[in-house]
């Protein structure tokens, strides 16, 4: 019985194996995966006129076909094998004789040959884009697709720049005030862009003084690869002021007296520490400040962060009425400062357009709140 059962099993295992398998849709999925691969360069299809390949697991594309979809300049020189593609921002060369890949004049190695053809249609693995800093090459194995595209947060572009330095002209000639815009210079490039420029800016109207804006912009690029200002940072420099100590405006003798008198009582009231004195020559029709509520406010502020911290000596070299109206004027002061606790301390001479008003009660008056501080240096 043994013997039968045993003999039954061996002609059961024999039939089985002579009788084709039905593999069903799961077992066949298992099996290699024989899906073209597609190209896709800044997110259009193209079709290499070589098909892109798979070895030893790394993906090649035919480099002439991406390469003009990119918008770069292609060149072949068949006679010594040698690829070209550029543009401003970037040249790829490919020597097919000697197998050696150059980006931007430097060599490029990778574990895998960078070539795997030879002639116009030569294959490169994907990665030979990346070293351009402007674009990146990937492969998605899920879809089997390969992606070759310009980065956006990459190395800038001339054009980039270029643009945005038009941008930034075109906004300054928009506003009307600046002279000129120099000195352009890129600070940071990614989510945010920040230039660096210096606007000119030239006296119009009531101004006496040139300046020159440090300016420090900052910028978004939108959808549509427009740009947009959301800051402008400055720092100014008041350019050729010291040449005010040339100009004197005509002023009536009893305002001219009124005022250098006010600016004598200034210079006696800080260098006497006297807060009361102070702010007595302040104009009584412009309100307090923001943050004070009363006269003892301002006091109490004046005495407790200019006079405790500060023992200054003031001493006027200039003054120069610059500007006069009935009501007001503007005065170009030329002041040193030494300090009294510390008298081997460099002395600071400082220059300051001081302003003056003329206020209700018919009296002269410090108006701060508009004053021009143009520069200072060190003795």
């Amino acid at each position: 019985m043994v013997k039968l059962i045993n003999k039954s099993l061996l002609i059961l295992m024999l039939i089985i194996g002579l009788v084709p398998l039905n593999l069903t849709p799961a077992s066949a999925a298992s099996g290699l995966d024989k899906r073209p691969l597609q190209v896709y360069v800044q997110d259009k299809r193209i079709h290499p006129t070589q098909a892109p390949v798979i070895q030893n697991g790394r993906v090649y594309v035919e480099f002439r076909s991406v390469a003009l979809a990119l918008g770069l300049k292609f060149k072949y020189d068949e006679r010594k094998q040698v690829i070209t593609a550029s543009s401003e921002d970037v040249i790829f060369n490919i020597d097919l004789k000697d197998g050696i890949t150059l980006v931007n004049g430097r060599e490029v190695f990778f574990d895998e040959p960078m070539i795997i053809e030879s002639g116009i249609n030569t294959l490169v693995m994907i990665h030979l884009f990346n070293p351009s800093e402007h674009f990146n090459g990937e492969y998605n194995p899920r879809t089997k697709t390969v992606h070759v595209y310009e980065d956006p947060w990459g190395k800038p572009k001339k054009s980039d720049l270029k643009a945005i330095e038009s941008f930034i002209r075109e906004h300054y000639r928009k506003i009307g005030y600046a002279n000129s815009v120099d000195n352009l210079k890129l600070e940071s490039w990614g989510e945010h862009v920040t230039m660096t420029a210096d606007v000119t800016i030239p006296k119009n109207g009531t101004g006496l003084v040139d300046r020159m804006e440090h300016s420090t912009i900052s910028m978004n690029r939108e959808e549509n690869h427009s740009w947009s200002i959301f800051e402008i940072a400055s720092e100014t420099e008041y350019l050729d002021y010291k040449s005010l100590s040339n100009r004197q405006v005509a002023v009536p003798e009893a305002d001219k007296a009124a005022i250098y008198s006010l600016l004598e009582a200034h210079a006696k009231a800080i260098n006497e520490e006297n807060a009361d004195m102070l702010i007595a020559l302040r104009n009584p029709d412009i309100p307090l400040g923001e943050g004070f509520s009363s006269i003892e406010e301002v006091k109490f502020y004046v005495e407790y962060t200019l006079f405790r911290d500060q023992a200054l000596e003031y001493t006027r070299e200039q003054n120069n009425i610059v500007s006069y109206e009935p009501n007001k004027a503007v005065i170009y002061e030329v002041t040193r400062i030494k300090d009294k606790e510390h008298p081997n301390y460099p002395h600071v001479r400082t220059y300051v357009l001081t302003s003056v008003v003329k206020a209700s009660d018919g009296k002269w008056y410090l108006n701060p709140d508009e004053d021009l501080g143009l520069g200072s240096e060190k003795l």
